[in-house]
């Protein structure tokens, strides 16, 4: 939650210098393209109106934008679609008021009364309403956009923390094991498991004398054995490598591996290696 909480309270234009530089280039390119158009379209002579009426409501909208992302992501979980759009409905038509009024009384006190100045404004009402609009609708959907890769990749941190944390802590191992047989219950150290083998759903225990059968998966057992003793050299085998007397290459990527009993137990490639970097071969 703390996380969350700092996230609602930075601004994604605000957090660095690189990004106060971007945003503050955004709109010179915004204000640029702004006074051409209006050039292109109105043909008017008076260079000077429509370049002051273009920068000074351009930094007005750009400041009620950069206001308008903190209500806009605090509010971000409105779930009724009428609350959502007349919440945003109310930012933007206080926005509109805040640029256009404002903007507008800013622009004609600067041009001194300028007499063409009213009836331009008057005729750019219906551009400035769209563009308005869209520049709203494109820098919200960047607040949201930002704020849901911000979550994202703070989830992400903690999941990794949390691993971390795991990675750390060692599963606790075996050093006996209760097992079965008929009426009986044996507690036998796990030094006296010579290996183990798949069953379905539980596994066969052997040890010198005897072989019991035991829930848990191969997994469990991989995960719980001693790992100096203990290597799975198969999907099917776990051995102890005290009781191993030689292993040997039985066909391409299989191998052999021979207990001191006489057993042979079938080894993967993969479980060849892990054999080796325990055995130190």
């Amino acid at each position: 939650m703390a996380v969350e909480k700092s996230n609602v309270m930075n601004n994604p234009f605000l957090q660095s210098i690189q990004s106060r530089l971007f945003y503050s280039g955004i709109w010179i390119v915004i204000t640029i393209v702004q006074i051409l158009f209006i050039n292109y379209s109105f043909h008017l002579s008076l260079f000077n109106i429509y370049w002051y009426d273009s920068f000074i409501s351009n930094a007005l909208q750009a400041g009620c934008i950069l206001a308008i992302g903190y209500p806009a992501v605090y509010y971000r979980n409105i779930l009724s679609i009428p609350l959502f759009l007349l919440f945003h409905s109310s930012l933007l038509l206080i926005s509109f008021a805040i640029w256009l009024g404002l903007g507008y009384v800013l622009t004609d006190m600067v041009l001194s009364g300028n007499f063409f100045y009213p009836q331009f404004f008057l005729d750019t009402i219906p551009f400035r309403i769209l563009f308005g609009l869209l520049i709203y609708i494109i820098f919200v959907l960047v607040y949201y956009l930002s704020l849901t890769s911000s979550t994202i990749k703070a989830q992400n941190k903690i999941i990794e923390n949390k691993e971390s944390v795991l990675t750390l802590t060692p599963e606790k191992k075996l050093t006996r094991i209760s097992v079965k047989k008929s009426q009986e219950i044996y507690s036998i150290p796990v030094r006296q498991i010579t290996y183990i083998e798949a069953n379905g759903d539980y596994v066969l225990i052997y040890t010198s004398e005897n072989k019991y059968l035991k829930d848990r998966t191969m997994k469990y057992w991989e995960a719980h054995l001693p790992n100096d003793l203990f290597v799975r050299i198969h999907r099917s085998f776990i051995v102890n490598i005290e009781y191993i007397s030689k292993i040997e290459l039985y066909e391409k990527e299989t191998y052999k591996v021979q207990l001191k009993s006489g057993v042979r137990l079938k080894a993967s490639a993969t479980g060849y290696k892990l054999l080796k970097q325990k055995m130190q071969l």
